[in-house]
């Protein structure tokens, strides 16, 4: 269970969003800076996954700010109409701060149009073995540093569509964990 002060409510276009900060996570003697960490989820889990697998905590300690949303009908967030670039769009404004986005499996249909239609708008992106690749078309002026990762077993979404999304966006990384599967930033 995710500790109440962490929890914050985003009021977006059509309802809230449930979402954990990561910042309190640990003690750091100066508040933090730079871009936020900005971590959407797979439908299989919500925002306090990435309290669960010990990722906040990590940038805590590291210096970096991270939000971890639960998206509409899921986690604690009440399901609602939404268009999903306007409330990427709205999520990142009231972040009010250059975001990494960090996008896992079903959240791909979030980021990857939002970043299509906001080719500059990130400071960093991970694509996590996202859905939505088959409808990826770089777009002029690209210019989000991308790091992919897949796991090697990816059932769901193949390697060979990582390793295509990534030759389409330029100076992209692909690093592939070994043994890895769909899930990889849950089970390696």
């Amino acid at each position: 269970m995710v500790p109440e002060e962490l929890l914050l409510s985003i009021p977006v276009t059509g309802g809230e969003l449930n979402a954990v900060r990561g910042a309190d996570l640990c003690e750091r003697p100066e508040p933090t800076t730079g871009p936020v960490v900005l971590f959407l989820h797979g439908a299989s889990f919500n925002a306090n996954t990435w309290v669960e697998t010990g990722t906040h905590q990590l940038l805590c300690e590291a210096g970096t700010p991270s939000i971890s949303i639960d998206l509409p009908g899921f986690g604690e967030s009440p399901r609602f109409d939404h268009d999903r670039k306007t409330l990427l769009d709205e999520v990142v404004t009231y972040i009010a701060a250059d975001v990494i986005l960090v996008s896992p499996s079903m959240s791909g249909g979030y980021a990857l149009p939002w970043l299509m239609t906001n080719p500059v708008a990130a400071a960093g992106y991970v694509p996590v073995a996202p859905v939505g690749i088959s409808g990826w078309a770089t777009p002029d002026g690209f210019a989000v540093p991308t790091l992919g990762l897949w796991g090697s077993e990816d059932s769901i979404v193949p390697v060979q569509e990582g390793q295509s999304l990534i030759g389409q966006i330029p100076e992209a990384r692909l690093i592939v964990i070994e043994g890895g599967g769909h899930a990889v930033y849950r089970t390696n």
